[in-house]
């Protein structure tokens, strides 16, 4: 095997965001990422297998934290006592914990603001495309688990359906990633955010307790 340059992978990093950010996956060429970074295609294929190989090593790592981070809180919620969890709409020191929560998010992908452009953006064409629709997944799975946690009947009533569910959480979590694709200031989106989680607290509880 033939000894790797020292500086390479960097540069071939570094260069591939600057490409993927400017023309998305499906526009960005290797051979250009490859020669701004000065060296060959092949030193692409080597470390990375392939296109996507590269648009992984770039964004695997903040794309599982992140996820990890949404599912590590649900689950946290999960362990609450059920008479606690009844009143998730009307518990000051829930809405303290989630605005806190939220900070850490909001935090954690502004420090990593230009992975995220990348995942939430320019993904199409990759395994990363669907990423949003994973974190809708467990949203939804949480959700429903609530209800049957805490015996909620807005499902066995029929004031709502699976589908509809899957509809509201599908349309928070979407929401919640828009200040990425607006460029939204930090301050910006986390106030954003806490107006979206507003309006759709507001809906869950009147569906919920109606």
């Amino acid at each position: 095997m033939a000894n790797r340059i020292e500086g390479v992978t960097e540069k071939l990093l570094e260069q591939a965001m600057k490409e993927f950010l400017e023309k998305g996956y499906t526009g960005a060429s290797l051979r250009t990422i490859a020669e701004n970074a000065g060296t060959t295609p092949r030193s692409v294929y080597t470390r990375y297998g392939d296109k996507e190989g590269l648009f992984s090593a770039l964004v695997f790592e903040c794309a599982e934290k992140l996820k990890a981070m949404f599912s590590s809180y649900m689950d946290e919620y999960d362990t609450k006592p059920v008479d606690e969890q009844k009143d998730l709409f009307h518990d000051d020191s829930f809405d303290t914990e989630y605005k806190d929560y939220i900070s850490l998010i909001i935090d954690y992908i502004y420090d990593n603001i230009d992975v995220f452009r990348l995942l939430i953006c320019e993904s199409e064409g990759t395994s990363f495309a669907r990423y949003i629709d994973e974190i809708v997944a467990v949203d939804e799975k949480h959700t429903l688990m609530y209800i049957e946690r805490t015996g909620n009947d807005v499902l066995n009533s029929g004031r709502a359906t699976p589908q509809l569910i899957h509809l509201l959480c599908s349309s928070y979590v979407h929401g919640f990633f828009e200040f990425v694709r607006h460029d939204m200031e930090k301050a910006e989106a986390l106030r954003y955010i806490i107006q979206l989680r507003t309006f759709f607290a507001c809906g869950w509880d009147h569906l919920f307790n109606i």
